[in-house]
């Protein structure tokens, strides 16, 4: 194995890893706080399902962005499928649900502080949602973590959708999964090796930011 295809490896896993994280703690944080805020039918039931999705099981997931971006699919004239989009789409619709049930429960938690405090200082309703981002921050630093680390040691929707085409699509956990089955151990060991370093070094990362703010 060169090291210049470890490090193809690595920097495409980080680019999908973190793209889909960003685009799915976006998205939950923007869903959560409308949730919360709003009072509205079917709201628990809403939660429920949403807290189901979070065991969907990733090739489930796969599959159904594989059917969505296949030629016959409703996306196939995009011709994502075996492409890093199509990697990052997998792992956003998996992300999502994790995180807007996270930062639900943070808000069950503290939202009704918030609040409170909102109503003293007459804070326009517009507003809310911004004093709701700002107090969250620690709470939402512990959820970047968590929605990371479940995303890069992702290996069934990203392997479906994405092929594990060498040089194209192969990210470190579907090489892992290949090299092993072909009795290539010592590969696999150094690509695991680069796999727990990352994980490690993003919680630090995150945890000295997290005093910072």
């Amino acid at each position: 194995m060169e090291i210049w295809e470890v490090v193809q490896i690595v920097g495409r896993s980080l680019y999908v890893t973190v793209t889909a994280t960003l685009i799915a703690m976006l998205l939950g944080i923007i869903l959560s706080i409308i949730i919360y805020l709003k009072d509205f039918k079917l709201k628990k039931q809403l939660m429920l399902i949403v807290n189901a999705l979070m065991s969907t099981p990733p090739v489930v997931m796969g599959l159904v962005v594989f059917l969505m971006l296949s030629k016959k699919g409703p996306l196939g004239s995009f011709e994502l499928l075996f492409t890093c989009p199509a990697m990052i789409i997998a792992q956003v619709l998996l992300l999502i649900p994790m995180s807007i049930s996270l930062i639900v429960d943070a808000l069950n938690k503290c939202g009704e502080d918030i609040l409170i405090t909102c109503k003293i200082l007459q804070v326009e309703k517009f507003q809310q949602k911004w004093i709701f981002f700002k107090e969250l921050k620690s709470y939402l630093t512990t959820i970047l973590i968590t929605v990371f680390g479940r995303g890069i040691s992702e290996v069934g929707a990203v392997m479906l959708v994405g092929g594990n085409i060498r040089g194209k699509t192969r990210v470190m956990t579907t090489y892992i999964s290949q090299s092993t089955s072909m009795g290539n151990f010592g590969n696999s060991l150094i690509i695991a090796a680069i796999l727990l370093t990352i994980s490690f070094a993003s919680t630090f990362i995150i945890r000295r930011l997290q005093k910072d703010l």
